[in-house]
């Protein structure tokens, strides 16, 4: 198991020593949020606010190993296994870069703290699009509406379109990024929710379509 997830594991001890190394040299109160014109309006005790994307990284890690085991479709992720362990290192990625950014701006370090954010999820939406097709029909993971859990070519046909538009919405992300805050913030909302939308409309139509279809 220490060979499987190893890239997870190195990641979340990465988390862990740069939060054990910046600790001693930031103030007690570090900004944790920011508006949509990109000000500090939220603020945590350091302890917490260094800690929290490892601690967060090891909670998810526990549920990433241990929700397959109780899954009724189980077996499936033997079919998607590496895919699976991509999207658990890209997400603990993501944590990792959002605990160096906001150590980063306690710091002192001139960092927009949006831009990085959003380029972030940019990303991630762009990786998680190219993996989507590839998750088989399960309990856990993936986009879980009653109509892709109730029928498994409505799921594969609701992953496909969905690979497709995390894309798309990951490019326009990545380009939102560039703009003033209030648009940036409205444009990625914009983006996600219409990603959401879409694809939860699509499983519903797909459903419908395919509820008589065998599926395989």
């Amino acid at each position: 198991m220490m060979k499987k997830y190893g890239w997870s594991y190195l990641l979340i001890a990465l988390s862990v020593l740069v939060g054990v190394i910046a600790y001693p040299y930031l103030p007690d109160q570090m900004a944790m949020h920011w508006n949509i014109n990109g000000e500090v309006d939220g603020y945590w005790d350091k302890l917490n606010a260094v800690f929290f994307s490892p601690i967060l990284m090891i909670v998810m890690m526990m549920l990433f190993i241990y929700m397959p085991r109780i899954d009724p479709k189980k077996e499936n992720y033997k079919k998607f296994s590496g895919s699976y362990l991509i999207v658990i290192t890209i997400i603990n990625a993501f944590f990792l870069l959002i605990q160096c950014v906001t150590i980063g701006y306690s710091l002192g370090f001139n960092i927009d703290i949006s831009l990085v954010v959003n380029l972030g999820i940019g990303l991630l939406f762009i990786v998680l699009g190219n993996y989507l097709p590839r998750i088989k029909h399960n309990y856990f993971i993936g986009v879980r509406t009653p109509w892709t859990l109730a029928n498994e070519k409505t799921w594969r046909k609701t992953h496909q379109l969905s690979g497709k538009l995390f894309v798309v919405a990951g490019i326009l992300l990545v380009a939102i990024s560039f703009l003033p805050g209030v648009y940036k913030f409205t444009g990625m909302l914009v983006v996600v929710l219409s990603t959401v939308l879409i694809t939860t409309i699509a499983s519903y139509v797909f459903f419908n379509r395919y509820k008589n279809v065998d599926s395989n």
